[in-house]
């Protein structure tokens, strides 16, 4: 269009089609709470709740959620007494259910489409028509989660010494999963109640005051959490679920949940380094695999020495489904944190640090920067210079155009740990006699990081990543933007 005409040019324009929408849901709770003390000693909690929700179905709109916890003040026995240096002692347990209602409003009741794509012909002429799309369940329900908590809370010597530790068992049931459905039924996906799974662990935090006197304080804060998930059961006797991703030219599943195992894990072929020549008769100038030496998914006649090796499971030289087996688990044996607290006169210094330990992670990019996926114009990782050439016989790297079907394997799992500076804080806090003078209540000069330093084995930009992040496929990295580092100057200036 000619942008001088103003609106009398509107006519030249080309009309875009506008698409509007409309959607609500409503959501109706009521809660009732007793709560019991007896010499402040044993204490008592219950609560009932029904929550109600129109993205359910009749009966089903309605759920009940109790929950109940105790503590026992142990510290106020008299048997304790005895015990000067514990400042304080509780044992505690809890019990309780709640709900989950996050589906779509309406997933219920089966959906339609009209798409540019879904239309027909009739008598002659294109006409527009409607798809199924979403298949709606009437018997679709609350989720629910029951978890129990056993914990007990100590200090020592006047508090200088806080410990808490506490065990954790959650299991939900009757997951609310937009789940895939066979193409036959008519339909892709539809929201269903899928089976139970269990997250359980320990978490302990120590918080101690170390150092403690007019000029100089030290005070330090430690927690660390062991934490497990499992499934327990799958949709109608499922033996495993398995999980796709799709990016560029791939579509399987790096993904698998198996009853009695992690929720998630990784999925794929075990890599068995590079075919070499020895792997195969030379006859006039045509390589050939030798008999007994495993194909990679690929015709053998057109693999060739420099092209990637996976390993054969079963033994019948053939690498196929039957070959494909659990590779790496996403789950960390445990995480936690440090933090350090110093003060001197005006100064204060704060340090904290962050770990994972044991986690896997799925580096995406391996495949993407280093010849995994056939493009044109994509610049690749420095490694790809260290590939398979005759030259130079790698057993790591694939030659160009030698990576072979276009699958997940364990070449690009990587260990995940990581110790990371989180957190650097220095500040200056002016004196008081000082700040009087000029009516001044405070004044504080800090400089402070994030992220400034981390260290791992992980050969990605960042091992604090998973770009898919959802109970069913984390650690998942491809092009993930990097945990951002900062440095900040400022004051604090109260009047």
């Amino acid at each position: 269009p000619n942008e001088s005409l103003g609106i009398s040019g509107l006519d030249e324009g080309i009309i875009s089609r506008a698409s509007s929408s409309i959607t609500s849901n409503t959501l109706a709770s009521f809660l009732g709470r007793v709560n019991y003390s007896f010499k402040s000693k044993y204490l008592l909690t219950a609560s009932f709740r029904a929550d109600g929700s129109s993205k359910f179905y009749g009966d089903n709109k309605w759920s009940q959620f109790p929950s109940a916890s105790i503590a026992w003040r142990i510290k106020d026995e008299s048997f304790m007494k005895s015990f000067k240096f514990i400042s304080d002692a509780k044992i505690r347990a809890s019990y309780g259910m709640t709900g989950n209602n996050r589906v779509s409003d309406f997933a219920y009741l089966s959906s339609y489409q009209i798409t540019a794509a879904s239309g027909y012909t009739y008598n002659n002429s294109p006409s527009q028509g409607i798809i199924p799309s979403d298949l709606g369940t009437r018997d679709l329900k609350w989720e629910t989660t029951a978890q129990t908590d056993i914990g007990i809370d100590l200090s020592f010597f006047e508090k200088k010494i806080q410990f808490t530790a506490d065990y954790y068992e959650k299991i939900t049931k009757d997951l609310l999963l937009n789940a895939s459905i066979a193409p036959s039924m008519g339909y892709l996906s539809g929201f269903k109640n899928i089976g139970k799974v269990s997250n359980s662990g320990y978490e302990f935090t120590l918080n101690t005051q170390n150092i403690e006197s007019k000029n100089f304080t030290w005070s330090s804060s430690f927690n660390i959490a062991f934490n497990q998930n499992k499934v327990l059961q799958l949709n109608d006797g499922q033996e495993s679920l398995q999980t796709a991703i799709t990016w560029g030219n791939f579509s399987s599943a790096p993904y698998i949940a198996i009853p009695g195992q992690a929720i998630a894990q990784f999925n794929g072929y075990i890599f068995d380094g590079i075919y070499q020549y020895a792997d195969f008769d030379l006859v006039g100038t045509v390589y050939t695999l030798k008999p007994g030496v495993p194909n990679n998914g690929s015709p053998r006649a057109s693999i060739q020495p420099g092209f990637i090796k996976y390993k054969d499971l079963n033994g019948d030289t053939l690498i196929n489904s039957s070959d494909i087996t659990t590779i790496g688990t996403p789950t960390p044996k445990h995480i936690g944190g440090f933090s350090n607290n110093f003060t001197y006169k005006g100064f204060d210094l704060n340090i904290f640090l962050q770990w994972s330990y044991g986690n896997d992670i799925m580096n995406v990019n391996r495949i993407e920067f280093e010849g995994g996926e056939p493009r044109n114009y994509l610049n690749q990782f420095a490694t790809y210079a260290k590939r398979w050439t005759p030259e130079n016989p790698s057993n790591t790297l694939y030659k160009t155009g030698g990576q072979g079907p276009l699958v997940y394997s364990s070449r690009i799992i990587e260990d995940g740990s990581y110790l990371r500076l989180k957190t650097l804080s220095f500040g200056y806090s002016l004196p008081e006699k000082m700040l009087k003078k000029v009516k001044i209540n405070s004044l504080r000069f800090y400089v402070s990081t994030q992220n400034l330093l981390t260290w791992t084995k992980y050969t990605g930009v960042d091992p604090e990543v998973s770009v898919r992040n959802s109970a069913l496929t984390p650690g998942f990295d491809l092009s993930a933007y990097p945990q951002t580092k900062t440095l900040t100057f400022g004051l604090n200036l109260n009047f």
